[in-house]
Order: C-alpha cells, then sequence, then structure tokens
C-alpha cells in the first residue's frame, strides 16, 4: 500500500521483551540441526588449533638447546673423504664435496655459527627456523635464516651462490664490505696476489719442547708468518704458529688493523676465547680509533 505522509507515523512502534523471546524461540525450533552442526564445527576448529598450538610448543621446546645430527650425536668437525650429506636435528643438511672440511663453532636456541675451512659446500637451512646462520668461508662471512645456498673455498678464492631464499656476504674483499645474494646470485671473493698463495712450509713453525708451537722470527722486512698465514686465507695454520701465549703476546704490541686480524685467526680457528683478548685491547687502547666500534660490534658477538 501506499504510506501517507509522515511515515513515521505509520511504522510500528518496537517489540518488547516477550515479543523477542517468542521469535528466537522459533527460530530455536526451526533451526536446531544447523545449530549443532555450527557448534561442531567451532569445537572441532578450537580442538585444532589447540592440538597445533602444543605441537608448535613442544617443537620449539625441543629444537631450543644446541644443534646435533640427525641421529641425536653432538656436532662435531667433518672431513669427507667422499662426497657427503650432513642431516641436523632442525632439519637443516650440509652437502660437502670430496675433500671438504667443515667444522661447528657455536650453536644456540638462536645461533649456528661453522666455519668451511676448505672445499665445496652446499648448505640447505630450513625456513622459518629459530637459528640465524653464519658460515665463516675465509675470505667472507656468509649470514642466513632459511636458504639454500653453496660456497666453493679454495686458496685466495671464495664463491658464493645461492639457489633459492636470500644471503648476506660480508668481508673486506666484498664489495662495499657488505653483498645481499637472492636466488640466482653468484659472488666471487678473491685475495690480492692469487698466484702467490702458497701452502705454508714447515719453517713456518718452531716447536719448543713442553710448549705450543711458537712463531718463527720473521725476516726483515717481511710479515711474520702468522700474517701471511692469514692472509693466504689459512686460519688453523695461522693459529698454530701462534698458540695462545702468542696471541697474548702479540696483542701488547699490535695496532688495530693487526689486532683485528688477529681476532680473526683466533674465531676462525675454532679458539673464541682467544679472540676476546685483542678485541679488548683495542676497546682499552685504543677506543677513539674509527674501527674500535668495529671490535666492539665483534666482542659482543662472540659473548
Amino acid at each position: 500500500m501506499r504510506l501517507e505522509l509522515p511515515i513515521k507515523e505509520k511504522l510500528r512502534g518496537p517489540a518488547d521483551e516477550s515479543a523477542f523471546n517468542r521469535i528466537w524461540h522459533q527460530i530455536d525450533a526451526r533451526a536446531p540441526a544447523a545449530r549443532r552442526r555450527r557448534r561442531r564445527v567451532a569445537f572441532g576448529g578450537v580442538a585444532l588449533a589447540m592440538c597445533a598450538a602444543l605441537a608448535i610448543a613442544m617443537f620449539v621446546r625441543r629444537d631450543a638447546g644446541p644443534l646435533r645430527f640427525a641421529d641425536g650425536r653432538a656436532l662435531a668437525v667433518v672431513d669427507a673423504a667422499d662426497a657427503t650429506r650432513v642431516a641436523l636435528s632442525d632439519g637443516s643438511a650440509l652437502e660437502l664435496g670430496a675433500g671438504a672440511r667443515f667444522e661447528p663453532l657455536e650453536s644456540t636456541g638462536t645461533t649456528f655459527l661453522g666455519v668451511l675451512q676448505r672445499g665445496h659446500a652446499a648448505f640447505d637451512v630450513r625456513p622459518g627456523g629459530p637459528r640465524r646462520w653464519q658460515i665463516e668461508c675465509g675470505l667472507a662471512t656468509v649470514e642466513v635464516v632459511g636458504t639454500r645456498f653453496s660456497c666453493d673455498r679454495a686458496p685466495g678464492r671464495l664463491r658464493v651462490a645461492v639457489e633459492h631464499g636470500v644471503v648476506l656476504v660480508r668481508g673486506e674483499r666484498v664489495p662495499d664490505r657488505a653483498r645481499r645474494l637472492v636466488a640466482g646470485d653468484t659472488l666471487d671473493v678473491v685475495a690480492e696476489n692469487v698466484a702467490d698463495v702458497t701452502p705454508p712450509t714447515p719453517t713456518s713453525v718452531v716447536e719448543e719442547s713442553g710448549s705450543s708451537p711458537a712463531v718463527a722470527e720473521a725476516t726483515p722486512g717481511r710479515a711474520a708468518p702468522w700474517r701471511e698465514l692469514a692472509r693466504r686465507g689459512h686460519p688453523d695454520e695461522a693459529f698454530g704458529a701462534l698458540g695462545t701465549s702468542g696471541v697474548r703476546r702479540e696483542t701488547e704490541r699490535l695496532g688495530v688493523a693487526d689486532l683485528l686480524a688477529l681476532a680473526d685467526v683466533a674465531r676462525l680457528s675454532g679458539h673464541p676465547r682467544d679472540a676476546v683478548v685483542p678485541l679488548e685491547r683495542i676497546l682499552s687502547r685504543f677506543a677513539n680509533d674509527p674501527q674500535a666500534p668495529l671490535a666492539a660490534f665483534a666482542l659482543a658477538r662472540l659473548e
């Protein structure tokens, strides 16, 4: 019918409480099955969400400690005589080429630090994992959370290739000291005077009875053996030429640049406690040097 103005005079007043109760009673009576289905779906969704949360909590609790081999053994140095695949407890894996050597240095619930000392290695890091990975490769450091990438380390050379995901490559020989690589990217890092890179000779180290290996006297006008070994990308041999006492002795007389190199030798050779000594020397003796913040940052990461 056609309403006459004003409209509000033709509208009904609001229903009272008894009318509302009667309406809802009729709705419940007409659709009980639909309501029961909705309740079952809602309860099922809540139960599923609780189960998922419990599973995640259990996994996080189980994966909160250091990484281990997939069979539960503690991580150790891997010397690959042949191509080897190493499965880890968090679902990540390492694929080492023949002759490669990888050493885990530190592992917690949030970080994993390792060094590829030689050869080829592919790293398949589980995406979304709790740890930030840092792989030392001599001429550069690769930082990653979840991806697949490979490092090819040879004397004086390093190649980093990313298959998927994103990595950050840092180092003195890296353009601008840092480069972000995405899937399909490859970065070659080359040391200076690659042609001069040769294996260390036995004369670099003098054995002393009853003590750690000590550094031999340097020829006048030439760098000390540990510096040469470090420059060539041999931190293990460099630390072997020094020993813990040698690190402390050198710390007392070196400048900032050499102290940073000394800390790198100790850190990359698997002696993080010895790396603290030269870094603390920089902060106490050369606090105003432009590279002192870098030493503070490196010390904080070690701690």
